[in-house]
């Protein structure tokens, strides 16, 4: 079957309307719809649901489950892939949804399935990310094969914890720099101390920022609040996304290939952000790199206006993962990754500083960009 995994057909309203007769005449049935705490919600061996509880419906700001009666998981909770033509779990990006998977693998294996969950939905302020945790049990009644779903949302829980990683992963780095600095200037010449002030001030500033990010990011500031723009000259913005990175693990025994021109050119932004974004790419990129490889980061300047930061390693990213890389909650990494890499990326590149975050990968490897205007 090549219909990206999952199966098109759909019970009509007649034998939806049999289907869910004959569930609710089930005593077990309906002594868990009735006491079951958080989202419960059962489906047929179609993925389509024949009823929920009373904590879904009120969390869908229904009257009754009569409207989700025959919908998917991605139709019932607003996915914004579940609106294509070919419908929810059948589109590519279906492919590495959790929740579509842990319903498939239950109803085909007949086993119970536990699984983290996000599912995109959209909404009036934008394309949002909600998590759950979510077990999925098999039950058949008269030869009629369910899957009874029981959710937890974990949104908020999620990104507390993906927050707390990214932030004390930047502080601590900051932290170091700003400790290495000061022990360099301790027993430095007088001549010497106006050079390492300069840079133990950058390293404070950094250590500021990491704390607006945060800020915003939980959602205690808005993105104009926290801008600070500045001039600086770009080899000290690549100075300090460098240097801020070489205690990392990802980075040892591998390599870094410098741009050779930067040293004149001088930008006005957000420079604390972008050394945040360079770090974050850098780091993205040894990651995924194997030990004794390259790493490239590339500027191109484009006359008078635009200047482009480019990170390249030589992994491509595998095609279940492409079109959820600037996801909010999605890591390659799936139980120890940050979860917020690449989305920070796209969210400080083009929410503070204005500019243009993609990325290109194929057998050649796997380069982000980050379009930026000069001045």
């Amino acid at each position: 079957m090549n219909h990206l995994f999952a199966a098109p057909s759909k019970a009509d309203k007649n034998q939806l309307s049999q289907q869910t007769a004959l569930l609710m005449s089930d005593l077990a049935i309906k002594n868990l719809i009735d006491a079951c705490g958080g989202l419960l919600m059962v489906f047929n061996d179609k993925r389509q649901l024949l009823c929920a509880n009373r904590e879904t419906i009120e969390n869908l700001n229904l009257a009754d489950d009569a409207s989700l009666v025959g919908r998917r998981i991605g139709e019932i909770f607003g996915c914004q892939h579940s609106a294509t033509l070919i419908g929810c779990g059948l589109s590519p990006w279906c492919r590495s949804c959790d929740a579509n998977m842990a319903m498939l693998n239950c109803l085909h294996d007949k086993i119970r399935v536990k699984e983290n969950a996000k599912i995109t939905i959209n909404h009036p302020k934008g394309v949002l990310s909600r998590c759950f945790s979510i077990k999925c049990m098999p039950y058949q009644i008269d030869g009629l094969n369910v899957a009874i779903m029981n959710l937890n949302e974990t949104t908020r829980l999620r990104d507390l914890e993906n927050l707390e990683r990214y932030f004390m992963s930047d502080f601590g780095r900051a932290v170091t720099a700003i400790d290495c600095k000061t022990r360099i200037a301790r027993n430095s010449r007088f001549e010497d101390l106006p050079t390492l002030l300069r840079s133990l001030e950058q390293r404070t500033l950094l250590l500021q920022s990491d704390i607006r990010i945060h800020r915003f990011l939980l959602g205690h500031d808005s993105e104009h609040q926290t801008r600070r723009p500045s001039e600086i000259l770009l080899s000290e913005v690549i100075n300090l996304a460098v240097d801020g990175i070489t205690e990392s693990p990802f980075v040892v025994g591998k390599s870094l290939e410098r741009p050779e021109k930067a040293a004149d050119t001088r930008i006005y932004t957000d420079w604390e952000i972008l050394v945040r974004i360079l770090q974050n790419l850098l780091l993205n990129a040894f990651e995924h790199t194997d030990p004794g490889r390259v790493v490239k980061l590339g500027i191109t300047i484009k006359g008078n206006d635009d200047i482009v930061f480019t990170v390249w390693n030589h992994q491509p990213i595998i095609e279940l993962m492409r079109n959820r890389i600037f996801q909010r909650h999605f890591s390659s990494q799936r139980e120890s990754g940050r979860g917020l890499g690449t989305y920070a990326i796209k969210l400080l590149g083009e929410g503070f500083l204005g500019g243009q975050v993609a990325f290109e990968t194929g057998d050649s490897g796997t380069t982000f960009s980050l379009t930026l205007k000069l001045k």
